[in-house]
């Protein structure tokens, strides 16, 4: 077998939408998983008792929410190439995951700092003076309770918003938000919607009259040059 060390990692970039964005994580690196196998590809292997595909992905994403950056980053034991790889990925992807390349990379996964998101709401509490109104709530200190393993503790969602674009009229929102995702600064977007729910009323919980979407755009590194 060859050295680990040997071995050059290939990164695939793909999608995730559709009623996909309701299945887990653990749900999503499974499909994944059982794709490979599918497809013939000879993923690298942790060794002992219970073998793991070694499979990096990019930060978990919440149920609900859809994504057109997914990566995950593999080790093969057989040489293949990357358009070899796409070719058998794409003939056995569900039609919701998408492929969209395959490549060596030149980043870590730990270089991403920062996730573009795109939030649409729509709720007959938005007209178009909702827009200044989310505007002037994050520019200075907006506070919700975020929940951990740790516990919960208060934090300032304002403080992990580097951008923020947003336009309302006629019941609808729409919020283009680039969020802190580094391990030390990750902000959930669901921690950004319970701050527009808790400070300016907006979605109730009527939600015969009220939706949401969350949308994960690009990954971004610390000097905002999208992620690749």
């Amino acid at each position: 077998m060859v050295p680990e060390e040997e071995i050059t990692p290939i990164r695939i970039k793909f999608t995730k939408t559709g009623s996909l964005m309701y299945i887990s994580h653990l749900d999503l690196v499974r499909t994944v998983q059982r794709i490979m196998v599918r497809a013939g590809i000879d993923i690298r292997y942790t060794e002992g008792f219970n073998p793991q595909p070694k499979m990096v992905f990019t930060p978990p994403l919440s149920i609900g929410v859809e994504s057109l950056c997914e990566f995950v980053d593999i080790k093969i034991n057989s040489p293949m190439s990357t358009d070899e790889i796409k070719k058998r990925l794409s003939e056995n992807f569900p039609d919701e995951m998408r492929v969209l390349a395959v490549y060596v990379p030149t980043t870590k996964l730990s270089d991403i700092a920062y996730t573009d998101y795109i939030i649409n709401i729509e709720s007959p509490s938005i007209d178009e003076n909702t827009e200044n109104k989310v505007r002037e709530l994050f520019s200075g200190e907006c506070t919700v309770v975020k929940a951990s393993k740790k516990g919960e503790r208060e934090i300032n969602v304002t403080d992990y918003i580097k951008s923020l674009d947003v336009k309302s009229s006629g019941g609808k929102m729409s919020a283009n938000v680039v969020l802190c995702a580094d391990s030390e600064n990750y902000l959930n977007p669901e921690l950004f919607i319970k701050a527009l729910r808790e400070k300016l009323g907006i979605l109730s919980g009527d939600v015969k009259n009220e939706y949401y979407s969350v949308m994960r755009k690009e990954m971004l590194q610390k000097d905002l040059k999208v992620f690749e």
